[in-house]
């Protein structure tokens, strides 16, 4: 499997930050995104450049990226897979190759995300991460997953319903307004925070709370959005 390092990121809700790009084969088969319309990466110039990383045209392997992560310069902050997911096969984590991942980082803030299956083993891989200064946000369905997923004490980031998204006319005092409206916790109380690059200028360089290592107040909520938005939001409000 191949992984790439793009330096400086040419998309604006990241910022000029540096982003890496994992195999498809990272992807875990669980992921209720993946081959049914909902995955952004799957389509668009995401997509072609996923192919390019596939087939071995741009990136390399495991050691090569490892040894790009390295030479990042420190407190450098950067996105960990903007396309695919974590080290390992399918559902599984390689606990080895990410330990070396998380060692070579060496407490560089980073935004990375999980849709692999909670599993004991992947949850132990993802906690040994964390206390290498590497931490993943798990990456809920809906709501009711997020509430299953915070009990194994790690961060947790969940897809929201198109109604928690600002609409294109609205002004941003009219979202805040219709959000107020919304709910604000999970069924299990646990609270739930829209990302603001959702509905401001800010972009993810600028604001970082993805990549807090240690506990959050909140769940982060990102809005369905794009063009199969409708897909994704139905998934959103599934009950669990």
């Amino acid at each position: 499997m191949f992984y790439s390092l793009t330096k400086i990121s040419r998309n604006v809700k990241l910022g000029p930050m540096p982003a890496s790009t994992s195999a498809r084969a990272t992807c875990p088969s669980s992921c209720p995104l993946k081959g049914k319309g909902g995955c952004y990466a799957e389509y668009g110039p995401m997509s072609i450049f996923w192919g390019k990383v596939d087939r071995g045209e741009v990136g390399g392997n495991f050691d090569t990226f490892v040894k790009e992560v390295e030479q990042l310069p420190r407190r450098q902050m950067w996105r960990y897979a903007q396309a695919g997911d974590l080290p390992g096969e399918g559902d599984s984590i390689d606990r080895e190759q990410m330990t070396r991942l998380a060692k070579a980082n060496r407490g560089r803030p980073v935004i990375a995300f999980t849709h692999k299956p909670a599993t004991v083993e992947n949850i132990e891989t993802l906690r040994q991460a964390r206390d290498l200064g590497f931490s993943v946000n798990l990456s809920a369905n809906n709501v009711g997953h997020a509430d299953e997923l915070v009990k194994h004490g790690l961060n947790v980031v969940v897809v929201l319903p198109t109604e928690y998204a600002r609409e294109k006319e609205e002004t941003n005092t009219e979202y805040r307004a219709r959000l107020n409206s919304l709910p604000k916790h999970t069924p299990d109380g646990n609270r739930i925070a829209v990302c603001p690059a959702t509905y401001t200028e800010t972009n993810c360089l600028q604001c970082g709370a993805c990549a807090k290592s240690g506990d959050r107040s909140a769940i982060i909520g990102f809005p369905a959005h794009g063009t199969k938005k409708k897909q994704v939001s139905q998934m959103a409000t599934a009950s669990g």
